[in-house]
């Protein structure tokens, strides 16, 4: 051995001794800094590759095996300080990087196991081993270590320019975002490759990283959440400041309960949670169905958070590795970031798989498959890169660098021969070559200063092989008995885990797997980071170097992987304190599931833990499998000895299912427990609930949905009609009656309202919310008003639940509808409001919609109307629900800007964006509208459109199955069809096709906001039929109830109404021929429009106007000045057909 000073000295040399497949794949400039770090040695020539830092067994002394001291170690270290520091910073963030391969160790024992070695050549060493003194460590202080550091990114050039020019783009587009996704065999470099991109990126961005296990590939969002936990520690080190600015703008997206994330980050926890926080002032409420909207929440809460972060780093690359193993939900949440439409922030996700892992049946490849379909769509750029193993010559370079020799010849020949042997996989060629240099087959003259080989010996001495994890096993057989053990516990933990964790395991699980007595975890630990096998980072977290490594790990338990997994998971599972079980739940659940090949049934609880937590998170895959897998566990007499297992398990199951799209399944599970006579009416019912779900949300059978759910509320107690003949008088009577008892009520009434706890109460306004759904759009009047006034009677008598703000504002519509209160509509609407801002829990998506948007602007300005919409889809993203935040959507970017005039152009361009968006969540009743009234705004703009009358084109055909049963798309359908009658066609035809149609949309889809605009064309057409052709009186009568109508909410704060108003008694007026008075009500009326800026109307107005002053007042130059003006109005809104119609009049 060498003295102290010389092997300080000698360190110093070798601070340039990075792993080789890190610094091998680093770039130029990271290179340079490394190597500017590192002094000239004076003397190259001692070899300082200490091979193990573990001192064997002395039999001469008859001393133990021992282990060097963590100081004697620490001096070994192959980094110097800032060496380590410098490569921590550049490749992996909170790790202290040294290598990422390891100088793997080795003691005087029998080689076992499979070997690159030729059978000779281990037989041969097997004889030197046996023959050598047992010393604790050898250095053959003759032969300087192989220095893989000075290699940097060797034949990748073009990989990198790709990555660099994808780069660039990001930087370039507006709101363009990247995804690339790098495949190649394992130990090919893709990751160094990628991680060259962090020397790329701008002072003011960010690249993080986060992987996926092998181990671990069930875990929800396990890479994700590792990624953005890195993004949140970054966060943490800007200051307080940048904190509270973060914290503000992500509580204000993500609303008071943004838990769900936390769970999933919980570094989080610190950002949007300030150490003191007073909820005093919000009462919760505990719903029915929590996973109800559950995944369509995460979808906002993940884009959400990653619009705020791309906005703080700029560019934000999100660095996912090892694809092949990530669960489900990840590769959804890696869709939802990309495809966010709303997000301009310069956002690149990268992403690297295994190609020998991913097949066509893989999870992987059906994901890349549906994205590469969505880049247009979804405005995203998409590349593919694979990365080929090294040829013949880059092998060469990567000699010429490490080993300097003489005779090019000779480096040509060697190359072939590593090559040949490993294929030209980059890491195994390191390996390899690590392995000649162990084996002593490379030597160093020191005379000439260069390495030189006996390439027939090596042809003779080493065998072909194209799987480096024999060659990592054999070299980790070498190792003393105990570090081989510990690597085996820890490679069952992942690809990172806490000290604790494995302290844990290695004091519980070790001692059944070493004779002799154990080395506490703290001292082997740092000798494996020494070593290079495993990498430390923050807060006792460590992490596999490479994941050969851990797969070679994994390898030495051989036939009792599954013994290990199941004791493994067994000693976490109970003894880990409850709350990091929780932290760790899944993975560990997951070793018990794994090993448990005797499918011994006292883990069916450890399955039932998981399934109810999975969904807590939105992973409902996950919990779909936890569910089935426990429920494969229950013995045959489950039932009677833990039912309320087996009756949960059940339950998730089937629920889990139905979000999952799986129908089939869903019913199964339910099958089996509703067919069970054991069970209460209480017991039975969330099961029930899921199948009138599954009737009216999925498979939208809305009348066979309605009926389910009066079965189910009349076996609760609760019948909302004796007869059903009757119920319609009898819901008209109800409706009356409580609508005077609510408005009689005073307000410290609904003040003091508690949230009512009786379970059957809230079970039971569940089913009556989904019964007044369905019957709406079943377009059962009966029902529905039976099913709100029972809601609101429930409430009143018994306090507050989830339904009671929505129950509020279907009151407010029945105020309209029945009564045309529009005051007792205005004070139930502002009561629903309160309870939203007092409780939480409540369905605030569907109560602003419905009040908003059926309720309020009908005495409010219109205007109002896409800034309650945008309420409305931020309080509906936050609670995941799809319909109400759907229909919101479609208000605010097709209806109100229709009704108010906006240009068409700027609603057709919206129209592909959320109808991609509607596609992509499956929200058929939603797509099919907005593809209504896309073809709507197509006809009125498309100058192509040789019918624009006729709602038919390429985007919408119309057919009798679309509306059949579903009232709700044929009142979309009378809207688009009247108005492109009404703008194209003579106002007579439209004059008839009114009074066919009639109040027909009104009675189908009641206080809808739609109905505004549709009667008040219906109005013009019928007034202009009945004073220039017909004169018949019914077109006049049929008018003036519009215009009656009309006239009661002109006093109310609706603008848009008041001047809808004004232009029909100015139209009526000319019908009765007092011209005097008509002429100053249109210009009234065109002056209340023109504040408004509505352009449809102030064409039509004008249009109006301009055939008034020609027909009864023969003032032709003043027609000719309005008919030019609404023909100008009329381009600017777009209206290409009405342009050129009006032109042909001048």
């Amino acid at each position: 051995a060498m003295g102290e000073q010389e092997v300080v000295k000698n360190i110093t040399f070798l601070t340039s001794i990075i792993n080789p497949l890190t610094m091998m794949m680093t770039s130029p400039q990271q290179q340079n800094e490394l190597l500017t770090k590192r002094p000239s040695p004076t003397m190259p020539s001692m070899r300082l590759d200490v091979i193990s830092q573990y001192k064997a067994s002395d039999t001469s002394s008859g001393r133990s095996d021992d282990l060097l001291s963590a100081d004697q170690s620490s001096k070994r270290s192959l980094l110097s300080n800032n060496d380590q520091s410098s490569v921590a910073n550049s490749a992996y963030t909170g790790y202290s990087k040294q290598t990422a391969a390891p100088v793997l160790t080795s003691v005087a024992s029998p080689v076992t196991g499979s070997s690159i070695l030729s059978p000779s050549a281990v037989q041969s060493r097997r004889r030197k081993a046996k023959s050598a003194p047992p010393s604790g460590f050898k250095v053959k202080s003759n032969i300087p270590p192989l220095d893989f550091g000075s290699a940097g990114l060797i034949g990748r050039g073009a990989e990198t320019s790709t990555l660099k020019a994808c780069y660039d783009r990001l930087l370039m587009e507006d709101g363009r975002k990247e995804l690339i996704l790098v495949g190649g065999e394992s130990g090919v470099g893709k990751s160094s490759v990628i991680r060259s991109m962090d020397s790329q990126i701008s002072i003011e961005g960010l690249f993080v990283e986060g992987k996926f296990d092998m181990n671990t590939s069930n875990e929800p969002y396990s890479g994700v959440a590792k990624a953005f936990g890195v993004i949140c520690r970054k966060i943490k080190e800007a200051g307080h400041e940048t904190i509270l600015d973060l914290r503000q703008n992500l509580r204000k997206e993500l609303g008071d309960k943004p838990g769900l994330l936390v769970q999933l980050i919980p570094e989080l926890q610190d950002i949007l949670f300030a150490e003191t926080s007073d909820d005093s002032s919000h009462e919760s409420i505990d719903r029915v169905d929590e996973a109800e909207g559950g995944v369509d929440r995460l979808r906002f809460a993940f884009r959400m958070l990653a619009r705020v972060f791309s906005s703080v780093f700029s560019p934000l690359i999100l660095f996912l590795d090892d694809l092949q193993w990530a669960d489900v939900s990840s590769l959804q949440v890696m869709e939802y970031l990309i495809s966010d439409t709303e997000n301009d922030n310069p956002l690149m996700i990268i992403g690297s798989y295994r190609s020998e892992e991913v097949d066509e049946n893989s999870l992987l490849h059906i994901k890349m498959a549906a994205l590469r379909e969505k880049t247009d769509k979804f405005q995203f750029l998409m590349t593919e890169l694979i990365i080929e193993s090294f040829s013949v010559s880059a092998i060469e370079k990567v000699i010429t660098t490490v080993l300097p020799s003489l005779r090019v010849d000779h480096i040509v020949g060697l190359a072939a021969l590593c090559h040949k042997r490993t294929l030209g996989n980059p890491f195994f060629t390191i390996e390899f070559l690590k392995m000649l240099h162990f084996e002593g087959m490379l030597s160093f003259d020191k005379t000439t200063k260069t390495w030189t080989w006996n390439l027939s010996e090596i042809r003779k001495e080493t065998m072909s092989t194209a799987n480096v994890v024999v060659m990592l096993e054999q070299q980790l057989r070498k190792l003393p008995e105990q570090v081989q053990a510990l690597l085996q516990c820890a490679a069952y933990l992942g690809s990172t885990f806490r000290e604790p964790t494995i302290d844990l395991v290695w004091s519980v699980y070790g001692r059944r797997l070493v004779d002799t007595r154990m080395k506490p975890v703290a001292s082997l630990l740092p000798l494996l980071v020494a070593d290079n096998i495993f990498e430390k980072g923050e807060k006792e977290q460590y992490r596999w170097v490479h994941d050969k490594l851990q797969e070679a790990a994994l390898s030495l338990s051989e036939t009792r992987r599954d013994t290990f997994q199941l004791d493994i998971g067994k000693t976490l599972y109970y003894g880990l304190t409850k709350e990091q079980v929780e932290e760790d739940l899944f993975p560990i659940v997951d070793l018990i599931n794994n090993g448990n090949t005797l499918k011994r049934p006292e883990f069916a609880s450890v399955n039932l833990r998981a399934a109810e937590k999975a969904p807590e998170i939105s992973a409902f895959q996950a919990a779909s499998e936890y569910a089935a897998e426990g429920i494969s566990l229950l013995q045959e007499n489950y039932w009677v000895e833990n039912k309320s297992t087996a009756l949960s398990l059940y339950t998730i199951g089937a629920e889990s299912e139905l979000v999952l799209g799986n129908v089939d399944a869903a019913e199964r599970y339910r099958e089996v427990v509703l067919s069970r006579s054991d069970l209460s009416a209480l017991e039975l019912l969330p099961l029930q609930i899921g199948k009138a779900k599954a009737l009216g949300d999925v498979e939208l059978r809305s009348k066979e949905a309605l009926e389910y759910c009066l079965r189910l509320l009349k076996k609760l107690g609760c019948r909302l009609t004796w007869a059903r003949p009757l119920s319609l008088p009898q819901g008209a009577v109800g409706a009356i009656r409580t609508i005077k008892k609510a408005k009689a009520k005073p307000s410290s009434f609904y003040e003091s309202m508690e949230v009512s706890n009786d379970t059957k109460q809230k079970y039971i306004a569940y089913l009556l919310s989904k019964t007044a759904y369905n019957a709406y759009v079943a377009g059962d009047t009966a029902m529905y008003l039976l099913s709100t006034v029972e809601l609101v009677e429930l409430t009143m008598e018994f306090g507050v639940n989830e339904f009671s703000a929505t129950t509020f504002t279907f009151l407010a519509i029945l105020s309209i509808v029945v009564l045309q209160d529009y005051e007792a509509m205005e004070r139930f609407q502002n009561i629903s409001l309160r309870m939203l801002n007092k409780f939480r829990g409540m369905h605030a998506s569907e109560a602003i919609f419905v009040g908003s948007q059926m309720g309020l602007l009908w005495v409010k300005a219109i205007e109002a109307g896409r800034a309650m919409a945008e309420k409305g889809i931020v309080a509906g993203r936050r609670e995941g629900d799809l319909v109400y935040t759907s229909w919101s959507i479609a208000c605010h970017v097709i209806n109100l800007p229709y009704i108010t005039g906006c240009p068409i152009q700027a609603i057709v361009e919206g129209c592909p964006n959320i109808l991609a968006e509607f596609e992509d969540t499956k929200a058929g009743a939603h797509v099919l509208s907005t593809k209504n009234y896309y073809q709507m705004v197509l006809n009125l703009s498309d100058p192509s459109c040789e019918k624009p009358s006729v709602h038919i084109g390429e985007i919408y055909t119309d057919t009798k199955e679309d509306h059949k049963g579903n009232l709700v798309h044929l009142a979309d359908k009378l809207v688009a069809e009247g108005e492109l009658v009404f703008w194209h066609e003579d106002y007579e035809v439209s004059a008839k096709r009114a009074l066919k149609v009639g109040e027909t949309h009104a009675k189908i889809a009641p206080a809808n906001f739609w109905n505004q605009i549709e009667s008040f064309h219906r109005a013009v057409a019928l007034l202009y039929a009945a004073a220039i052709k017909t004169k018949k009186s019914k077109y006049k009568s049929a008018a003036n109830k519009i215009r009656k109508r009309l006239a009661t909410l002109s006093h109310s704060e609706n603008t848009t109404i008041q001047y809808y108003y004004m232009f029909l008694t100015a139209e009526h007026l000319a019908l009765n021929k007092n011209y005097k008075a008509a002429k100053m009500q249109y210009e009234r009326a065109i002056e209340a429009v023109g504040k408004l800026g509505h352009l449809h109307h102030l064409g039509l107005l004008n249009e109006r106007y301009s055939d008034f002053l020609l027909r009864e007042l023969s003032l032709q130059k003043e027609s000719r000045y309005r008919l030019e003006q609404a023909i100008g109005y009329y381009r600017e809104w777009g209206a290409v057909h009405k342009v050129k119609a009006l032109e042909s009049r001048l």
